[in-house]
């Protein structure tokens, strides 16, 4: 039997997921969105490493779904203004 590598979708991809964590930032100012997304960021980044994943590769990808959210407030803004 030979093992193999299972590698869950990556989260800057989930975009359900993306969507959400934007627009909760968005309702946030200052203090309260800082605090937010560091909440979720520790809270996605124990997930991936719970999942397995070394801590470095953890946090690049916490890192790409941080600018997944900033590209997605991005649009938000322009589909506004």
């Amino acid at each position: 039997m030979s093992s193999a590598n299972v590698r869950a979708f990556p989260i800057d991809r989930q975009v359900f997921l993306v969507r959400e964590v934007a627009a909760k930032l968005e309702t946030l100012h200052g203090d309260t969105a800082t605090s937010f997304w560091k909440a979720k960021a520790s809270e996605l980044l124990d997930h991936i490493v719970g999942m397995g994943r070394d801590r470095a590769s953890a946090v690049d990808e916490v890192r790409r779904f941080f600018f997944a959210v900033q590209n997605e407030m991005h649009m938000l803004a322009a589909e506004a203004g």
